[in-house]
């Protein structure tokens, strides 16, 4: 497997990702890792069919992605590694799944998440989860859109204040 992209955007498939990101990176297959994904029948089989055609999509649980990806670690696949959140990708680091760059482009504003970064915005636990994830060897970049020069996650205010109260 040659993992082309693991990316956390919370719209999952969407006009960019298929307009920018799949034309850029020519994946063979599309894995999205999310929970509640995996538990919606319909919303999976819709993102099944979202993919441009000769690339598929698969949808599990965070859990059942890791075996998956390991096995296709044994193909030549190229794979792009969706997900919704940065909790997401830590529980895949945590159960086994090399990772070694992370990029953040996509989480929508809410009441619990303050601005990251432009159009991004992370709770108190997801900004945790990426300083996690940096201690454990993953490096965090935020990138929109793949002509954008990544931006390390650790140089953003909302990173280093966090790291100040650990």
């Amino acid at each position: 497997m040659v993992l082309s992209l693991a990316r956390v955007d919370d719209r999952l498939i969407h006009g960019q990702v298929i307009a920018v990101w799949l034309r850029k990176l020519s994946p063979e297959i599309i894995v999205i890792a999310d929970d509640e994904t995996a538990a919606d029948e319909f919303l999976s089989e819709l993102l099944q069919f979202a993919g441009p055609p000769g690339v598929s999509v698969e949808v599990y649980s965070a859990a059942d992605s890791v075996p998956r990806l390991k096995e296709l670690a044994q193909s030549p696949k190229k794979i792009f590694l969706l997900m919704r959140s940065p909790l997401t990708a830590l529980a895949l680091v945590k159960n086994g799944l090399s990772l070694p760059v992370l990029n953040v482009g996509g989480i929508g504003a809410a009441a619990d998440r303050k601005k990251l970064y432009k159009n991004i915005s992370a709770s108190d636990s997801e900004v945790a989860a990426m300083n996690t994830l940096e201690d454990l060897g993953t490096k965090v970049e935020i990138r929109i859109v793949a002509d954008d020069s990544p931006v390390a996650f650790a140089s953003l205010d909302l990173a280093q204040a966090a790291r100040s109260v650990l």
